[in-house]
């Protein structure tokens, strides 16, 4: 049997950033504490399911999955990445998050086509790669602003920089970056990578590279 999956969402970067500011702000999580809880975020404030499951990554090539339960969404994260509480394991239930934010109807309609695992294994292999890739980047997208919401970022960015002020004419910005993602990746756990591409969407960043590489 052929499946045809529904269209994928089309969303700008401008999109994505501006549903997490709104979400950010419906859900009032720059008074939370941070690191950011974010299984708080998944359980109680969208009252979805988080379970545990032995050889996810293995069976699926990914540390977690979004699917549908009986009464809510299920996210599925590997045993192991579970185990060790990872800013990794922060980062997929974010990117799940991401995933029901913002591709919730979509989801809907892929999982009307899911009643098996064969079906399942037919969605999975219907996907074309561009899709797929578009899809999942998205998702990395929201999560990076939702680990670190731009009322809380912002400003601690802009006091990371401030000590950088007298030293800008003798730096460079590609060198001053895994400096910044340290403090940035502890207060927001998130791993370094991570904490990088969250910087190099900030305007003050830009402004600071535009300074220092002339």
């Amino acid at each position: 049997m052929t499946v045809f999956l529904p269209p994928r969402p089309v969303l700008t970067w401008q999109q994505i950033a501006a549903t997490a500011r709104s979400f950010s702000e419906k859900h009032n999580l720059a008074a939370r504490d941070f690191p950011l809880d974010v299984e708080e975020v998944a359980e109680f404030d969208l009252g979805m399911e988080i379970r545990v499951v032995s050889g996810l990554l293995e069976e699926c090539g990914s540390p977690a999955q979004i699917g549908p339960g009986e009464d809510r969404p299920i996210i599925a994260v590997d045993t192991d990445q579970y185990r060790h509480q990872t800013s990794f394991y922060r980062f997929s239930l974010a990117h799940e998050i991401g995933h029901f934010v913002l591709h919730h109807e979509w989801l809907k309609q892929v999982w009307r086509l899911i009643d098996s695992i064969e079906a399942w294994k037919q969605v999975i292999a219907a996907r074309s790669e561009s899709d797929y890739e578009w899809v999942e980047g998205q998702a990395d997208e929201f999560a990076s602003y939702l680990l670190a919401p731009e009322q809380v970022f912002e400003p601690f960015l802009g006091e990371q920089l401030s000590r950088l002020v007298d030293l800008e004419d003798s730096l460079r910005s590609e060198d001053v970056l895994p400096y910044l993602a340290n403090p940035v990746g502890v207060y927001f756990g998130m791993s370094s990578s991570a904490a990088q591409a969250r910087i190099r969407k900030s305007r003050q960043w830009h402004q600071f590279a535009e300074k220092t590489d002339g």
